[in-house]
């Protein structure tokens, strides 16, 4: 129930999953949580529910809702990414680290702008991580981009800013090539990385 809500609740919009030896974790990005589903029986519970953060912009509600997009397993934890409600503040969007056991959730990376999903992948003998943006400006109708980062916290790299409405990556290691889906062309776009 949403007491904020003119129907007095609030829809679910499961956006993305992952499975993790028995279990899926579902993104749901109308109600700001991650489910937990047993594959075998089918029960759920809420795995951490992400609260709203106050609005910084002058304009917009006073709170920005969570909005969970993208969900992977990286080293035993879930990273999450929070897209942010309207008005999409640039800064305001992260990538959260979850604890698969208690549901603890930490700030992995920050100061993104509208980060709809991330892939954490073996760099140089650790572990990097990719963060797909929808738009570097979203109510200014920038495109969306291909961020890198070396690990959670570490100055970024652009590798492309030239993506229409981007909504999810994955790679082909063997190719050494990732894929982008763009949602208003509808169409695959393919990304030498190496």
């Amino acid at each position: 129930l949403d007491p904020t809500s003119p129907s007095g609740s609030r829809g679910s919009n499961p956006f993305d999953l992952v499975a993790v030896g028995d279990r899926l974790y579902v993104t749901d990005g109308g109600q700001n949580l991650v489910w937990s589903i047993d594959i075998q029986t089918g029960a759920f519970s809420t795995l951490v529910a992400f609260p709203p953060i106050p609005n910084p912009l002058p304009f917009g509600p006073p709170v920005l809702d969570a909005v969970p997009t993208g969900i992977r397993y990286s080293s035993g934890q879930l990273l999450v990414t929070l897209f942010r409600g309207f008005p999409f503040p640039p800064g305001a969007s992260v990538v959260k680290q979850v604890d698969l056991q208690t549901g603890r959730q930490a700030d992995f990376i920050t100061g993104l702008s509208t980060a709809i999903d991330v892939l954490p992948f073996k760099g140089k003998g650790d572990t990097d991580y990719l963060v797909l943006e929808l738009s570097h400006d979203f109510l200014a109708g920038q495109p969306g981009s291909l961020l890198g980062f070396d690990g959670p916290r570490v100055a970024h790299e652009v590798i492309t800013s030239c993506l229409v409405t981007p909504t999810a990556l994955t790679l082909d290691e063997k190719a050494k090539t990732l894929y982008v889906t763009e949602l208003a062309p509808g169409r695959v776009v393919a990304i030498p990385i190496w």
